[in-house]
């Protein structure tokens, strides 16, 4: 998602629209983002200088609780957002040389009636991008990216030395523009590049005039602001332009892309370590399957070991003591004349109670060998299922959860306690005490069922598909059919059925859901249920409302 000076500039309006006079109440951070509340609202204001996803963003509680779940690690910096910041109030938010570059100026009591001022600078400049604290003589006081002189000439940022902005725009200023020099729109400071271009080409379009658009740009009010999206580029302006997709929205809510961006990467660098880490279990699993297939045919090899057993006791006195081998004419057609190997060290009565044991050891095992073949091979397409269903998650959140347990069960190896381990599942808390859960792997589901869900308690799973179960914890009050619509939706959601339009969904209370002995964690039998067709996608438009 790229952005230009025109959309910092529409963020300063945005801040200081919310948080003008504002208390600087509390802040969080990872390792390249910041969020800052102001007096207690729900709402955070978060910064990222993450180089693939830099820019802000107006996020709610639950975005901020994912971004603390991924996290690796607290950048240093939050600390002297804490002691420099917190506290204070915010005085107001400009933006530097019409760049991506925006500073927010906080006025901190020190006490005896006396304030100072602090400036947070954050440069939205892409894969330069930095979060900057300033005191009151625009001397660096802690800076997230230190910039030393043998990396940039132009200029160092460094703790105990005057900021220096990034290099400014060569060009002039939008007030002078002229309708006549349109063809020159591109050399002009305060607006990207992209939005320059399409505006061109909008005047040979559409024959606009544009002249008092860009013109009053920098003394527009934030009301004035049509925040739209062109391809990939995000902007803010004025002029409602062709083509454009209108985001309807605050330039801080309609940023939120950014964030969508960062989880979406987060998901995919997730997904991947899920991937090798599945990969190596389907691996070991397949050279298991090998071994057994080896010993199967061992197996089957143990009927003609037992008849050469036989054959050197009916000849046992035309086979020469000491020889190799002993080639012998069988009464059965299927082998005819054999070739049997011996060890020469044995005699021939010795050589066929050695093929004897042979055969009744593999003739023994047959049937826990292909019961453990079955179960190794029940267990690969159980794997390749859950590789599958995991591919298909959106919520970076719920592909953290798998990553973490997947990743946990690898360093165990098996040492983990089972009263601290708690299985991954969803959690989604509704209102008037309604709570739904979604198992998210086959521990999951057993947890969720036979763990959290009281008897009583509504129990769903998509029919004939392997999926989810979801339980709808009623706490002794009656569902309604939004409720179980939602709750059916999110089975259907979290199931193979993903992509079709509409799905059958079996629901029945708990105590009719019966565990299958002798099966995988996930394996359940269920009675006395009743079906709802329902669209995957519905649990989400119902979300808000439930909520």
């Amino acid at each position: 998602m790229r952005y230009g000076p025109e959309l910092a500039l529409a963020w300063t309006l945005d801040i200081n629209e919310r948080y003008k006079g504002k208390k600087l109440f509390r802040c969080e951070a990872g390792r390249e983002w910041l969020a800052l509340q102001f007096s207690r609202n729900n709402n955070w204001l978060w910064l990222s200088w993450d180089n693939q996803s830099c820019g802000m963003a107006v996020i709610n509680k639950q975005e901020l609780d994912i971004l603390k779940e991924l996290r690796a690690k607290t950048h240093p910096i939050s600390g002297a957002i804490k002691s420099h910041l917190v506290g204070g109030f915010l005085v107001q938010a400009f933006q530097i040389n019409r760049d991506r570059v925006i500073a927010i100026e906080f006025s901190r009591p020190l006490g005896a009636g006396v304030n100072v001022s602090r400036f947070l600078v954050f440069e939205a400049t892409g894969r330069q991008a930095n979060l900057i604290i300033l005191d009151d003589k625009q001397k660096i006081m802690e800076v997230a990216k230190h910039i030393h002189p043998e990396i940039n000439r132009y200029r160092s940022v460094l703790p105990g030395l005057f900021y220096t902005p990034p290099p400014p725009f060569e060009g002039p200023d939008l007030e002078i523009f002229s309708k006549n020099d349109l063809a020159n729109i591109t050399k002009y400071r305060g607006i990207g590049q992209p939005l320059a271009k399409f505006l061109l080409k909008e005047w040979e379009l559409r024959n606009l005039d544009l002249e008092p658009y860009l013109k009053g740009l920098y003394s527009i009010t934030l009301q004035e602001l049509i925040c739209q999206e062109i391809d990939d580029y995000l902007t803010a302006f004025p002029l409602p332009l062709s083509g454009s997709r209108r985001e309807g929205k605050s330039p801080l809510e309609s940023s939120k892309k950014l964030l969508d961006q960062y989880f979406e990467r987060e998901r995919h660098k997730m997904l991947e370590q899920i991937y090798k880490i599945l990969d190596a279990k389907r691996h070991k699993i397949i050279n298991k399957i090998k071994g057994l297939s080896a010993l199967l045919s061992n197996v089957e090899e143990a009927e003609k070991w037992s008849h050469y057993g036989t054959l050197l006791i009916s000849y046992a006195h035309k086979v020469k003591d000491g020889a190799p081998f002993a080639c012998l004419k069988s009464w059965d057609e299927r082998y005819g004349r054999v070739e049997i190997k011996l060890d020469p060290k044995l005699s021939p009565i010795e050589n066929a109670k050695k093929y004897f044991k042979l055969a009744k050891k593999y003739q023994r095992n047959e049937e826990k060998l292909s019961k453990e073949m079955e179960k190794l091979k029940n267990a690969l397409n159980e794997l390749d299922e859950y590789r599958e269903f995991v591919s298909m998650l959106n919520d970076v959140n719920d592909v953290k959860k798998i990553l973490d347990d997947l990743s946990s069960d690898v360093r165990s190896k098996g040492s983990r306690k089972s009263g601290d381990y708690v299985p991954p599942y969803k959690r989604l808390d509704l209102k008037d005490g309604f709570i739904v859960y979604v198992g998210l792997n086959a521990k999951g589901n057993r947890h969720v069922t036979f763990k959290i869900a009281s008897p009583e308690d509504l129990w769903f799973h998509v029919k004939d598909v392997t999926g989810a179960h979801v339980i709808l914890k009623l706490s002794g009050k009656p569902a309604n059919e939004k409720l179980i619509n939602f709750a059916a939706s999110l089975a259907a959601y979290y199931s193979k059925a993903k992509e079709a339009s509409y799905h059958v969904v079996d629901y029945t209370q708990r105590k009719h859901v019966k565990s299958l002995p002798k099966t995988g964690p996930g394996h359940v039998t269920y009675s006395d249920f009743s079906s709802t067709r329902v669209s995957p996608g519905l649990w989400l438009e119902l979300l808000e409302e439930l909520q």
